[in-house]
C-alpha cells in the first residue's frame, strides 16, 4: 500500500464538521483551566492528563466529557478553547469549522449563563479568524436523554440568543427514547427560526435511527451514519436525497461502535456513494485529529489522492458556510 500523502492532505483546503467543542481541550489547556478555577486535576502534567484521557467504554468516556465541560466556567474559557483548536486544524488545512456546543448541558443541567458562553466562543472564533482567515460556525446541540421538554428549555435561550454564527441545532446522546418523545418539533421551531438541522444518528445504534433523523428531524447532516450500512434502503436514502455523513472512524474505534478499525463501514458507504467527511469528534480523547482521520480513510477505502480530494471537498460543498466561501476554497 502506498504511503500516505500527509503533506498533500495537508495542502488541502477542507472543513470539519462534526467536532465537539468542549471535547476539544487538549490536556495543557485542562490543566490550565483547573489550576485557574482551583479544581484538583487528575494528573500533575501533560503525560499524565493524556493517560487519564485513556478509557475502557462508553461511561467512562462521559465521565472525562463532563469533567472537562466542568473545567470551562466562563466566557474567557470558551473564548481559548475555541481559538485553540481553531489554530490547531488551520495548521491542518481546515479552512471552515463548525462546531457542536453542548447547549443542552449548559443551560439545563448547568444553569449556566449561555449568552456568556456564546459570547465567549464567538469572541475566540473571531480572534481566529482575524487573524489566520479560517471560518467558523456553531451547532447547538440539545440532548435526547434530557428528555423532549428539556430540549425545547434548552431550544427557548438558544432561540432566543441568535448570532450569525450560530448556523443550526444538532442532536446528540442516546436514542432510547427517540420514538417515545417529539423531538422533531424542536427541530421544526429551529428551521422556522432560519437554522439547519443535524442530528447524531447510527453511531452505537442500527440504520432505523438514521431514517428516524431525516424522516422525523429533517436532518440534512448526520453525524456518524455507520448504522446505515445494516439498511440498504437507508443507505439509498441517504443517496437519494444527497445527505452527507460526518463519519468519525477514530472515535468509532475508541468508543467501540466498531470492532478494530479494519472492520470499519466506511469503504462500504463509499462503495453506496454515500456523501462522507471527515471529523475527529473529540480528538484529545480519542488520540486522533484531522489528518489523522484523513489517513484512516486512506488506509480503510485504499483510497488515491483523488479520494482524498473529494473527501475535502465534500466537507466544503456540505458545510454551511456561504456559498460564496465555499466556491473560493474549491478554486
Amino acid at each position: 500500500m502506498t504511503s500516505f500523502p500527509s503533506d498533500f492532505a495537508r495542502s488541502l483546503p477542507k472543513a470539519e464538521l462534526h467536532v465537539h467543542l468542549e471535547g476539544s481541550v487538549d490536556p495543557a489547556t485542562m490543566l490550565a483551566l483547573a489550576q485557574r478555577h482551583g479544581v484538583e486535576a487528575p494528573a500533575n502534567d501533560v503525560e499524565g492528563i493524556r493517560e487519564w484521557l485513556r478509557f475502557d467504554g462508553f461511561p467512562m468516556f462521559l465521565d472525562r466529557y463532563f469533567f472537562v465541560c466542568g473545567l470551562l466556567r466562563d466566557g474567557d474559557d470558551f473564548a481559548r478553547i475555541a481559538e485553540d483548536y481553531l489554530r490547531a486544524t488551520h495548521r491542518q488545512g481546515a479552512v471552515h469549522v463548525e462546531f457542536h456546543v453542548s447547549s443542552s448541558y449548559h443551560i439545563v443541567e448547568r444553569e449556566a449563563d449561555w449568552s456568556e458562553i456564546l459570547e465567549g466562543v464567538i469572541a475566540g472564533c473571531e480572534r481566529a479568524e482575524s487573524e489566520l482567515g479560517i471560518s467558523s460556525l456553531l451547532l447547538p446541540d440539545i440532548s435526547p436523554h434530557l428528555g423532549a421538554d428539556a430540549a425545547h428549555r434548552a431550544l427557548d435561550v438558544v432561540l432566543a440568543h441568535l448570532h450569525p454564527r450560530v448556523t443550526g441545532i444538532g442532536l446528540g446522546g442516546p436514542a432510547d427514547n427517540w420514538r417515545t418523545e417529539d423531538f422533531g418539533s424542536a427541530f421544526q421551531r429551529a428551521r422556522d427560526a432560519g437554522l439547519h438541522t443535524v442530528s447524531h444518528a447510527g453511531e452505537h445504534g442500527p440504520a432505523w435511527e438514521v431514517r428516524h433523523a431525516i424522516e422525523e428531524f429533517g436532518a440534512e447532516r448526520i453525524q456518524h451514519g455507520i448504522g446505515a450500512v445494516g439498511d440498504p434502503d437507508v443507505l439509498s436514502m441517504l443517496v437519494e436525497q444527497g445527505i452527507a455523513c460526518d463519519v468519525c472512524p477514530g472515535s468509532n474505534v475508541a468508543l467501540a461502535a466498531v470492532p478494530s478499525l479494519e472492520a470499519h463501514p466506511l469503504p462500504a458507504m463509499l462503495e453506496a456513494g454515500v456523501t462522507v467527511t471527515l471529523g475527529s469528534d473529540d480528538p484529545p480523547m480519542f488520540s486522533t485529529d484531522l489528518l489523522t482521520e484523513y489517513e484512516n480513510a486512506w488506509n480503510l477505502a485504499a483510497l488515491d489522492e483523488e479520494g482524498l480530494e473529494q473527501l475535502a471537498t465534500n466537507s466544503l460543498v456540505d458545510s454551511f458556510a456561504p456559498v460564496d466561501r465555499v466556491e473560493q476554497w474549491l478554486s
